[in-house]
């Protein structure tokens, strides 16, 4: 019980602040930048803020591609993976580094325990973080269905649009797409998270989280090259599971990639976890 009051008031002091607020809009406007159209005559890549300035509308309501059922499930493949790690920390690293910084945390841990003050923090964190991704993604969808035709309007042939609805249905797919997406911004955060256990400095606590992500994208995407320069499909199957952003495979339709993205992001939770409380529990001054 005293566990679930000391997770309440946590919740509370990352949801009630500015931070929280900027993550939701920041998420928002980055889905934006997600591709939504390739010129074929000039390999051009036009981004849905792109599209949405400079295309006519006549085009857009001509081409498939527009169709806002599909620009609703790209909001993730623009820039927003890169940024993600700093979006997420704003909620958390507000309310913890203001608690850190003022001496608060020392009668905090006391009053609640250490194990309960650790827990607390990551559940909290993990939450809010996954929270301001879930809510940003589905205010851009709302808004793709509200600024560009539906999938139906299209003349795709009855056969064609009939067999993609059959598939699967439109509520399964969102679904999956949102929940994916919640995990993938809540796995996020758990860079900050560590970095918090041994630093105050909120520029440092985004700033080398973005660096990390950045290069480890860059890597993944060099070996992703190269695996389609050699055609080997084998390998991309594998290396798929690895990306920065693998949460979104925990639903992929191969059985070994969701299998492997599943252990992998759940041992990445698990070792920045193990890392805070071992460094937090080693200070002498209870955090301070």
């Amino acid at each position: 019980m005293k566990f679930f009051k000391t997770l309440r008031c946590d919740i509370n002091k990352t949801f009630v602040n500015i931070g929280f607020v900027g993550a939701v809009g920041l998420t928002f406007l980055l889905c934006f930048t997600a591709p939504a159209y390739t010129d074929n005559t000039n390999q051009k890549m036009y981004s849905i803020f792109e599209a949405l300035f400079s295309m006519d509308r006549k085009f857009i309501e001509s081409h498939s591609e527009f169709a806002a059922n599909t620009l609703a499930r790209q909001g993730m493949n623009g820039y927003i993976t890169l940024f993600l790690p700093i979006i997420v920390a704003f909620p958390f690293m507000v309310a913890f580094c203001t608690e850190r910084n003022n001496g608060n945390i020392r009668f905090v841990i006391a009053r609640t325990g250490k194990m309960r003050y650790y827990l607390s923090k990551f559940i909290s964190c993990f939450l809010c973080g996954g929270l301001a991704v879930l809510i940003g993604i589905t205010l851009f969808m709302g808004a793709m269905h509200i600024l560009f035709p539906p999938m139906s309007s299209y003349d795709m042939g009855t056969e064609i649009y009939g067999g993609m609805a059959q598939q699967q249905s439109e509520f399964v797919l969102n679904f999956r797409y949102l929940f994916s997406n919640f995990l993938n911004g809540a796995i996020a955060t758990m860079p900050a998270f560590f970095l918090s256990s041994f630093c105050k400095n909120p520029y440092i606590i985004t700033c080398i989280p973005f660096m990390f992500t950045y290069v480890w994208e860059t890597v993944m995407s060099k070996l992703t090259t190269s695996a389609i320069d050699r055609m080997n499909m084998d390998a991309l199957e594998k290396i798929a599971p690895f990306y920065p952003s693998s949460a979104q495979n925990m639903f992929d339709e191969r059985t070994a990639v969701a299998v492997t993205s599943v252990i992998f992001n759940t041992a990445f939770v698990a070792v920045f976890l193990i890392g805070f409380i071992l460094i937090m529990s080693r200070t002498r001054d209870k955090g301070t």
